[in-house]
């Protein structure tokens, strides 16, 4: 049976080949996740909420949420730097976010991610975000 972690790569790695139901199907339906806004705010997301963000990615040439490694805390807790990679035009960014989720029963019921500052200035750079 897969760990919490192999199966968060998983889900993540199968949603960049364009099949998003791993993903969908790996956070509990009453999940919340803390992260970024585009302007680089913070925001407490709900499910529905959180997959109708990655929306954006439809509006960029390329982009890649690669889960380069993980680590999982003695109490279950999964850490993952996850690479963002996103091209707009000429404009690139290539930046390692970490994210942190919460596992019960084998789906995650609360996330949260940080993204360095770059990632802020690229959606604005690009005009997708004040």
């Amino acid at each position: 049976m897969a760990t919490d972690a192999e199966n968060l790569t998983a889900a993540f790695a199968a949603a960049d080949k364009g099949d998003a139901d791993p993903l969908v199907e790996l956070f509990h339906d009453d999940m919340t996740w803390a992260g970024f806004a585009l302007d680089g705010t913070q925001k407490v997301y709900s499910k529905g909420e959180f997959l109708e963000a990655f929306g954006v990615l439809a509006k960029v040439d390329e982009f890649a949420n690669e889960v380069v490694r993980t680590e999982t805390t003695p109490e279950g807790v999964v850490i993952a730097w996850v690479r963002i990679y996103r091209k707009l035009g000429e404009h690139v960014i290539d930046v390692t976010m970490i994210t942190t989720h919460q596992f019960v029963d084998g789906r995650a019921v609360r996330s949260t991610d940080t993204c360095p500052p770059e990632f802020a200035e690229f959606w604005k750079t690009v005009g997708l975000s004040a």
